[in-house]
């Protein structure tokens, strides 16, 4: 691809970006002048927990799933991210080191924005920072939530809210239900869910069984009343 071409490349994904609403065209341009457009294949690493952190990314294309994996190496998924999601925001801004994993589920491409050179974009333009602000907000809303389910729900309500919150953000209405527009293994599933995979898949054959989700062509459809009234 030509440089002209990729930096209009840059530019139109940005314009979908929330983090970016408010800036004229200009200042977009310049964001896509000092961000760089990076490819993962599927099952790349992003980056590792622990490491620096000298960077924010904004999806492109592709989902990136976000992680933490515990000393005895079970994993907990904390999000699954899609285009126009961006990540890595809280290391670039307080330079410690990564919280957590960030990986390619499928083949993902990125725009790359350094820290010195996003700390000048923030101070040219204040609206980025409130929008970043909305958006920590909103993942520590998800974070409590996420807790409460692990302390308060069984294995059942688990799977059921995590098929739940799928749905909404990834999810096409379609005659048969909801299609979540992931193809997940059990084994993702139940690490979103924070179980192990074989509870994973005796829930998921219980709610088959109920009518609450089929699937067709390896992706889940679900039917949210019918699984609404069988979790809570």
């Amino acid at each position: 691809m030509k440089p002209e071409e990729t930096d209009r490349k840059k530019e139109i994904s940005l314009k979908e970006v929330a983090l970016f609403n408010g800036l004229d065209n200009a200042q977009l341009r310049d964001v896509a002048r000092i961000s760089v457009l990076r490819r993962y294949k599927k099952g790349e690493y992003v980056f590792k927990e622990n490491t620096p952190g000298n960077a924010l990314y904004i999806i492109v294309s592709g989902i990136v799933k976000i992680f933490k994996v515990s000393k005895q190496g079970r994993r907990k998924t904390l999000a699954l991210l899609k285009k126009g999601d961006f990540f890595g925001e809280m290391a670039g801004l307080d330079r410690q080191a990564r919280s957590a994993n960030a990986q390619a589920l499928e083949d993902v491409e990125v725009l790359i924005i350094r820290q010195e050179t996003f700390e000048k974009s923030l101070k040219r333009n204040p609206g980025i920072a409130i929008n970043i602000m909305e958006t920590l907000c909103a993942r520590l809303r998800s974070a409590d939530s996420q807790i409460e389910d692990l302390a308060f729900r069984n294995v059942m309500g688990r799977i059921g809210t995590t098929l739940l919150e799928l749905a909404q953000k990834h999810g096409i209405r379609t005659k048969d239900g909801i299609r979540i527009d992931l193809k997940l293994s059990h084994r993702e599933i139940a690490e979103m869910a924070g179980t192990a995979r074989e509870l994973a898949t005796k829930v998921l054959a219980r709610l088959k069984r109920n009518g609450c989700l089929k699937v067709i062509d390896n992706q889940i459809y679900i039917v949210p009343r019918k699984l609404s009234g069988w979790i809570h």
